[in-house]
């Protein structure tokens, strides 16, 4: 008798048994192979070989000549210290200071005004002192043409002065200026001197400079100073001509500025020959024949 439940295909309602796939094989990589180490020549002019090896006795004596070599070098270094330090201290000492300042050839300007005008002072230390400072002070001073200076180890410092002398005065109000040929007012004095009179204006205080037409003039009074005695006047510009005042109404006109003394010496032979009272004019620009003008109706 048949049934009526359909018969079931095993193959279409139970699942099939699948077998397990198998896990893929995965190969490791296997360990690299360790690289060796790559061959290095030797530089070119050495051995392949190894070094030899050096003496121990041999290498302790190197060791001691580099020792003993610092050594000697640390020593030297020590001693330039030493040497160093102790001749700073010594400059530094009462030994090397300042002991006297000596002033020579100072006539016209004192010497407490040349020390005052250095500005040194005793116990200064010699070493660094600069003496161009004081020489120019001391330069500043009316009659001081020139200053040496020089110092000693022993401590002493010295100011050797040139003074400048004075070739004229210049008539100040009621004083004089005495002034060198440079025209350097050396000072003012209350009294004339014997000195040839300059008229020139203005004058500076003393240490100041003339300018202007008075080196001419300070030129020809200097070349009159061993005549002065001689009925000398005041010494003049006069429409750009130097002019020489001479006793009375005389005159002499210098020329041009060459031959000062020669014609210095030729007024004094004119002054000495020929009687000054009737003469107007003593023209010197040809000192060795000096032309006279004499005064109308003069006898």
């Amino acid at each position: 008798m048949s049934s009526d439940k359909p018969s079931q295909d095993p193959s279409e309602d139970q699942p099939e048994d699948k077998p397990e796939s198998p896990k893929p094989q995965v190969d490791l990589p296997a360990e690299p192979p360790k690289s060796a180490q790559p061959q290095v020549d030797p530089p070119e002019g050495q051995s392949k070989s190894p070094q030899p090896q050096v003496d121990p006795r041999i290498q302790a004596r190197r060791t001691g000549v580099r020792t003993r070599r610092r050594l000697r070098v640390w020593i030297s270094i020590g001693v330039i210290a030493v040497l160093a330090a102790a001749a700073y201290g010594a400059t530094q000492s009462p030994l090397m200071d300042v002991d006297e300042i000596e002033v020579i050839g100072a006539g016209r300007t004192s010497s407490a005004q040349v020390l005052e005008a250095a500005g040194i002072e005793l116990g200064t230390p010699l070493l660094g002192l600069n003496l161009s400072g004081p020489r120019r002070s001391i330069a500043a001073l009316p009659w001081v043409d020139q200053v040496r200076s020089s110092r000693t180890w022993g401590g002493k410092v010295t100011f050797d002065i040139t003074e400048r002398e004075a070739v004229a005065q210049i008539p100040v109000g009621e004083e004089w200026a005495l002034v060198d040929r440079e025209g350097r007012v050396l000072q003012v004095n209350p009294v004339r001197s014997a000195l040839p009179v300059v008229q020139f204006t203005p004058v500076p205080q003393p240490g100041g400079w003339l300018h202007g037409w008075a080196l001419p003039l300070l030129e020809v009074s200097e070349a009159l100073i061993p005549v002065q005695q001689r009925d000398i006047g005041a010494i003049s510009l006069m429409d750009g001509e130097v002019v020489v005042d001479l006793s009375g109404e005389g005159r002499a006109y210098w020329g041009a500025q060459d031959d000062p003394h020669g014609k210095a010496d030729a007024l004094a032979r004119v002054l000495a020959e020929v009687d000054m009272s009737c003469v107007e004019i003593v023209d010197l620009s040809i000192p060795e024949l000096p032309a006279l003008t004499p005064i109308d109706d003069c006898s």
